[in-house]
């Protein structure tokens, strides 16, 4: 059995010794703040979780790939049975893998994710599996742990070839527009609450998904028990009291971070849907 390279330097800093390592996690308690410095491709398994990068929330369910960047703070809470695939590269892996693949188109594509003069990941990334490509990806990190786990012929190749084939899955699905391949589903709501702060047209979202507007807003209605605009707008409230209670942000600053263009209908939404006002709503919970 290969030896888990991880070093601890000091309290909230780790050190990846080996070019790469993978690790399944049970998380049961909140992992505090801690950097690395390695690449973190983080596959969770089952469960859902909140990982936190540099004070922003990514919040994962099963199927959902968190590329986390080398020395950025990152802290993970679980929140339902949180399983994840922990795949730590050092850069020099990665620059490796890139620099192998044989299509052009690809690198070329992935120039708006990767800074290609230096083969580094520049930003955290939130991807998602699902059906067919969930399956392979998910072989092949149970694949990988076995040979990780057995020192027998062959076994650092075949690890080796699993580990680029999840990269490659990976590179291949930072190249898709995320609304490309959408259904009104558990997926789409994450998308939807995700995205609750910016423009979001339903007739857009509706032909993403093959559906005319009347039909995708019956079947999201269906779904969700409400209307797209109505599931749009308690989700720009929820964003506006998580703000309210965890920063110091004035409210005309919430105003327009939760996608409001003015005062007045900000007010006016969060008092039909909470029952106070802004303010008193801060100052209640305090």
């Amino acid at each position: 059995m290969r030896k888990m390279s991880i070093i601890k330097k000091n309290a909230d800093q780790f050190d990846l010794e080996n070019k790469f390592y993978i690790n399944i996690v049970d998380l049961k308690k909140p992992e505090e703040e801690h950097t690395h410095n390695f690449v973190e491709i983080v596959y969770t398994l089952d469960g859902k979780g909140i990982h936190t990068v540099d004070g922003k929330e990514y919040r994962v369910k099963g199927g959902d790939v968190l590329v986390i960047n080398y020395h950025r703070k990152h802290a993970v809470l679980p929140v339902d049975n949180l399983r994840y695939a922990d795949i730590m590269l050092k850069p020099e892996y990665l620059s490796d893998a890139l620099r192998g693949t044989d299509d052009i188109f690809l690198l070329l594509r992935m120039s708006e994710f990767l800074d290609i003069s230096s083969l580094i990941i520049k930003d955290n990334l939130l991807l998602h599996f699902e059906g067919g490509d969930r399956k392979k990806i998910e072989f092949l990190i149970e694949w990988a742990q076995e040979e990780q786990k057995n020192e027998v012929p062959a076994s650092g190749m075949i690890l080796h070839s699993a580990v680029s084939m999840i990269l490659s899955l990976v590179f291949r699905k930072m190249t898709e527009d995320p609304t490309s391949k959408l259904t009104v589903n558990e997926y789409l709501l994450d998308y939807v609450e995700r995205n609750c702060s910016n423009r979001l047209l339903i007739h857009e979202i509706a032909a993403k998904c093959g559906y005319t507007a009347e039909h995708f807003s019956r079947i999201f209605k269906k779904y969700t028990g409400k209307a797209p605009v109505s599931y749009i707008m308690e989700c720009r409230i929820n964003k506006a009291k998580k703000l309210l209670l965890t920063t110091d942000l004035s409210v005309e600053t919430i105003v327009f971070e939760c996608g409001f263009t003015n005062r007045t209908a900000f007010f006016k939404k969060f008092f039909e849907l909470v029952g106070v006002t802004p303010s008193q709503f801060r100052k209640n919970q305090k």
